[in-house]
């Protein structure tokens, strides 16, 4: 019969994976179930878990034929590849997955006798992807940091587009250096306090330097928002915090000019 595949964001647990103790006929109908269900779908394989059982089975198809592994243990791992994956739980996404090249399997037939089988590449890649399902798990824990992230805003979004970097060379951080340089010029500026034939036109310019830098911080602001919205982000609360770090710098530099000029 085929089952409906469980997909995300029904979770995977340790409810699922229960050890097979009785090889009859319900396991027999558990197994034609899969096989249904797979060849129904056009997949490689499926675990039980996928279409709602607890046993620890999972299925197979290599070619036209079926494989049928109840307790798949996984004894040996050897190398490493990095696998382009799909499932059927995540459905139309892919992810870049790390797994063993090669690996050794011990698992129970359908009537109940130990076998064991050697596999790798896209098999072995296939077994090990079941096999995490039966430990309460998806492929998901076989992602690096950047590539989670990155399957996560898969999931979020519902598209199997990757994150996009931002190309855009940020404008608003030249403006930052711009008033990064200018706050310095005010305060080298007040040294010439000591002259007391510029003290005028000290004045003057230390004033129309502070509205200028007051005005820089502002466009600052609006520039970092619409970058970020460029690029698909929301940094209003960093953004914020770096216009206000800025205006307290001011505030510094006006009270100086306060004390030392007016």
């Amino acid at each position: 019969m085929i089952k409906t595949i469980t997909q995300y964001p029904t979770q995977t647990g340790f409810d699922f994976g229960g050890t097979v103790r009785h090889f009859d006929e319900s396991l027999q109908a558990l197994i034609t179930d899969l096989e249904d269900t797979i060849t129904a779908n056009g997949l490689e394989g499926l675990s039980a878990f996928q279409i709602s059982s607890p046993l620890n089975v999972i299925l197979i198809k290599k070619g036209e034929v079926f494989l049928a592994m109840m307790n798949p243990v996984i004894f040996t791992k050897k190398g490493k590849i990095q696998p382009t994956e799909s499932t059927a739980y995540y459905p139309n996404l892919t992810a870049k997955t790390t797994r063993a090249k090669n690996i050794k399997v011990m698992y129970d037939d359908e009537q109940g006798k130990q076998q064991f089988l050697t596999a790798e590449d896209e098999l072995g890649v296939l077994i090990q992807r079941k096999c995490d399902y039966l430990m309460g798990s998806t492929f998901i824990i076989r992602l690096s940091k950047e590539e989670k992230a990155n399957f996560e805003y898969k999931i979020k979004t519902q598209s199997n587009q990757d994150i996009q970097t931002c190309t855009i060379e940020p404008f608003s951080d030249k403006i930052l250096l711009s008033i990064k340089y200018a706050l310095f010029l005010g305060i080298g500026a007040l040294f010439l306090i000591f002259f007391t034939s510029l003290r005028p036109f000290l004045e003057i310019f230390e004033t129309y330097l502070m509205l200028s830098i007051a005005s820089l911080i502002g466009i600052y602001f609006v520039m970092a928002l619409y970058e970020g919205k460029r690029c698909g982000v929301c940094q209003l609360g960093n953004t914020f915090a770096v216009a206000l770090m800025k205006s307290i710098h001011l505030s510094g530099l006006y009270f100086l000019n306060v004390w030392l000029l007016f």
